[in-house]
């Protein structure tokens, strides 16, 4: 089909949390296509009354680091759009909370898969898309917990493990593509949000006697820290964004 004169948009877990509020605000755009996954789309409620609102949004099915799913998104989108403009890889999952020492087989599995290969396959399905577009993005949903220099007192290793793997590979394909295709691939941190995963993740750490606890006023809203993504996709360029490492609360880079 003829490509779409949209501004199209993919955003993965879009079924709650961040997702969510980011498709939310995106699909008030009049100029908008949105793909916006669930695993479950039949379950997802909101999701599927925002698609009925505004007429700019299509419900996928996607399981991150499915590989069925992760083609069947590619070709959804392929026929109903022709390319994708902007890609934000923001399906995650946070297992347990535990330290090196404690965190399990299974549970480091189930973070890198769902965390650093599901973005990673994505991006590979994806790729002839991006490249039908005048200024592709490809940003994924990362975390300050993914940085290895930070380095923060408390235990949740799976997790920060998988971040600091996606990292390195969207680093990869900002190397490796981003001045050949002109793809700004980046990563970012959403901020300490009060969804689901956060508000569990907070609680957590606060009881797990490592003496650590998130000061009240870090934590935003997920709407809070969507707006703070749509800004920044919106202005990213290849030569600020491409191959980096962003707070998207701040606008300040942070270190790998």
């Amino acid at each position: 089909m003829p490509e779409s004169t949209a501004t199209v948009y993919l955003i993965t877990g879009a079924n709650r949390g961040i997702g969510l509020s980011i498709a939310t605000v995106l699909a008030r755009r009049e100029n908008a296509l949105v793909f916006a996954t669930a695993r479950q789309p039949a379950k997802a409620e909101a999701l599927n009354a925002l698609a009925k609102e505004t007429g700019r949004v299509e419900v996928v099915k996607y399981e991150s680091a499915n590989e069925e799913d992760t083609k069947s998104l590619a070709q959804v989108i392929e026929d109903k759009a022709g390319k994708v403009d902007v890609v934000i890889a923001n399906a995650g999952v946070q297992t347990d909370f535990d330290s090196i020492l404690k965190t399990t087989h299974q549970n480091l599995t189930q973070s890198f898969d769902v965390n650093a290969v599901g973005p990673i396959l994505l991006f590979q399905a994806l790729y002839h898309l991006l490249r039908k577009s005048s200024a592709p993005q490809f940003a994924v949903v990362s975390s300050a917990l993914g940085s290895i220099a930070l380095g923060f007192p408390f235990e949740s290793d799976a997790y920060g493990i998988s971040k600091a793997a996606v990292n390195y590979a969207v680093k990869r394909i900002s190397l490796y593509l981003g001045q050949n295709d002109r793809i700004n691939a980046y990563v970012l941190h959403p901020g300490v949000v009060t969804s689901d995963m956060g508000l569990h993740a907070t609680t957590s750490v606060a009881d797990s006697g490592a003496g650590f606890e998130f000061p009240p006023d870090l934590l935003i809203s997920p709407e809070q820290s969507a707006k703070f993504i749509a800004d920044l996709v919106d202005n990213a360029s290849l030569e600020k964004t491409g191959g980096k490492f962003w707070d998207a609360t701040t606008g300040n880079e942070i270190p790998w």
